[in-house]
């Protein structure tokens, strides 16, 4: 089974055969911010012109996953839950990050889906693989659809966390996404994707 690492390095290797010319070097580095909840570090950059940036910030983490949950008599499962960050309740899939010790991707998505929903299933197909604030992050986000979902447990979530599960028609998915309720951009990029998948949505060239 491939680690996490080189599923990271396999896909990184790919564009920086392409890109070489125009990556950065990295002439220093330092973590300035160590903490469970947020990692950051300063590095001093030289640019391909040679100009030098001596204070570039990057937030570092193992990356995240977010499932895409779908029932056997076709509803998708979406959580309302308050983000502190904008201050506002938020709709959208199960998603969380990567725990150490987990270095497939997957546990981690069946893990999440879990711990928010009390959902689970046998059959998670990855969807996409993306980049969340790539200018300032090293997050990578994979995707997963998951089949056939249903209720085997009760949520498992952290105290500071109240999640609400509902489930949506395919219909009612993207009347949320266009009446701007349901509006996190990597997971309207997901909910597209998934629609597309399962065969709610066809691209026409």
């Amino acid at each position: 089974m491939r680690t996490l690492i080189s599923l990271h390095r396999i896909w990184l290797e790919g564009l920086y055969m392409t890109q070489e010319k125009r990556l950065w070097k990295v002439r220093s580095a330092k973590r300035i911010l160590d903490t469970p909840y947020l990692k950051v570090r300063r590095e001093e950059v030289e640019l391909p012109e040679g100009i030098i940036v001596p204070d570039y910030y990057i937030i570092e983490n193992r990356g995240w996953v977010g499932i895409v949950p779908y029932t056997e008599d076709g509803y998708f499962l979406l959580n309302t839950q308050y983000k502190h960050g904008i201050g506002l309740e938020v709709v959208e899939f199960p998603a969380g990050g990567i725990d150490e010790g987990e270095d497939d991707p997957v546990q981690a998505a069946h893990r999440e889906l879990m711990e928010e929903s009390g959902y689970s299933t046998d059959r998670m197909e990855l969807l996409a693989h993306m980049l969340a604030n790539p200018s300032g992050a090293v997050t990578r986000i994979w995707w997963y659809l998951a089949y056939n979902v249903r209720k085997t447990g009760a949520q498992k979530i952290d105290p500071v966390e109240v999640i609400e599960n509902r489930l949506v028609t395919p219909g009612e998915l993207l009347e949320l996404i266009h009446s701007g309720e349901f509006a996190v951009q990597g997971q309207i990029a997901a909910a597209y994707m998934a629609l597309e998948r399962l065969g709610f949505l066809k691209a026409t060239l």
